[in-house]
């Protein structure tokens, strides 16, 4: 008895540091922000939301059902779930919130019941605000957000919490076993979890004692947008892309232009291919044409192409949501963040849109995707320093055809779990 009293007087001076922590970032965010919204004017719009303040009139005292999509990847899991939800439960209405601008931005499915915000600050006193005001009937967080000052209200509000297409790589458990028993709590406290594999469950169980479920995940049932063949060939043209073959580098991260513009030039059949780049980041957009300039490449913009006939032409990808376009004229992507120590970005927008992938060696935040789609032949591993030569053998091998056949069986296999998601967390409506 007297073990467990320390622990939970242990567990509250941890709660009660973790707000001070929280806090003291309410305080200093205001400069954060304008210096991300110098960069980026966005994050300077419904500012007051930050602090859970809102005008949301509409969802006052409605039978509500809250969604928390931090950014892009997260929001576009729940789409199809949307369309499947909004129509079944015609007397509930869907609060999505975010916390950045670019997750604000995606389009979802429309309906005049669904509303969508920035989540407040983690603070005790924002959660209660937030909560008072929109009154959720359940509260749904999506993929590796784990909220333990909003959980703890949920909890003591009776307000059911679910964890959803939850994943959690092992660099992030070896941290949270740092703080095990304060994360254990928080995990303890969901009413469901459902992780995207069997790797991330077993990885959930080394923190919490919290019942598992498995479901695939959900991105590979997003709607996905497709250029028909009049739009392909018109972007083509707008981007000045030929019959060349179209090799992309999307959703780039700090360090890897310079190592694929490097690369590229070891390619003896340099002329046969047009290249792209679509950095993740749009702060990093003059950041990244100035390394293309440096490195020796004339640089077409996609937001303003000029013509060029110049074979070392590198297209830039500078424009905002249009990643589906980039992907539907490319011939081979190479997935972004995965060549340097990022942990990769999600290659599921490109197999949805049936374009070949090569990673590279980092890839523990998609580890299970990656590694099914590897042993599926629809992705390739490879290293640093044979991009180039992996390129020249991709296309002489010939190996869209076998890819093609592979894909078909992989997307089957993987988006059969919707509906048991959806059975799922209806129990809690």
């Amino acid at each position: 008895m007297k073990f467990f009293f320390r622990g939970k007087i242990t567990l509250i001076m941890k709660f009660f540091l973790y707000q001070i922590i929280i806090h003291v970032l309410v305080i200093l965010s205001p400069l954060k922000f304008i210096y991300r919204g110098i960069k980026q004017p966005d994050y300077l719009k419904y500012l007051a939301e930050r602090y859970g303040v809102y005008n949301l009139k509409n969802l006052k005292n409605k039978d509500l059902i809250w969604f928390h999509c931090v950014s892009v990847g997260e929001t576009k899991a729940i789409n199809s779930l949307l369309s499947h939800l909004v129509p079944k439960f015609k007397n509930k209405y869907f609060l999505i919130t975010h916390s950045t601008p670019t997750g604000r931005d995606v389009e979802i499915y429309e309906s005049d019941r669904i509303s969508r915000a920035y989540l407040c600050f983690d603070s005790w006193f924002l959660n209660k605000l937030f909560l008072n005001y929109f009154k959720p009937k359940v509260a749904i967080f999506l993929e590796t957000e784990i909220w333990p000052g909003i959980t703890r209200e949920l909890k003591l509000r009776h307000i059911p919490s679910l964890l959803i297409n939850a994943r959690l790589s092992d660099r992030s458990v070896v941290k949270y076993q740092q703080i095990k028993q304060f994360i254990s709590h928080t995990l303890d406290s969901f009413d469901l979890i459902i992780a995207q594999s069997e790797h991330d469950k077993k990885n959930f169980q080394l923190i919490t004692n919290n019942k598992i479920q498995i479901c695939n995940n959900l991105k590979f049932n997003q709607p996905i947008k497709t250029l028909q063949p009049s739009d392909k060939n018109k972007f083509k043209k707008q981007l000045q892309i030929n019959s060349k073959r179209v090799v992309s580098l999307i959703s780039s991260r700090k360090g890897e232009e310079d190592l694929f513009l490097n690369q590229i030039k070891l390619l003896h059949n340099f002329d046969d291919f047009i290249f792209m780049i679509i950095p993740r980041h749009p702060q990093r957009f003059s950041e990244v044409e100035s390394l293309i300039l440096k490195n020796g490449y004339a640089c077409n913009l996609a937001s303003h192409p000029n013509k060029s006939n110049q074979s070392n032409t590198i297209v830039l990808g500078n424009t905002m949501g249009e990643m589906y376009k980039y992907i539907s004229v490319s011939d081979l992507v190479l997935i972004g963040g995965s060549f340097k120590n990022f942990g990769s970005q999600s290659p599921i927008e490109a197999l949805l849109l049936k374009t070949p992938c090569l990673v590279g060696p980092s890839i523990y935040n998609f580890l299970s995707i990656i590694q099914n789609g590897i042993a599926a032949k629809v992705i390739k591993q490879i290293t640093s320093n044979t991009i180039a030569s992996e390129i020249t053998n991709f296309f002489k091998n010939k190996n869209e055809k076998i890819f093609e056949k592979n894909l078909e069986r992989f997307l089957a296999k993987n988006k059969k779990d919707e509906e048991k998601v959806i059975q799922l967390i209806s129990r809690y409506f």
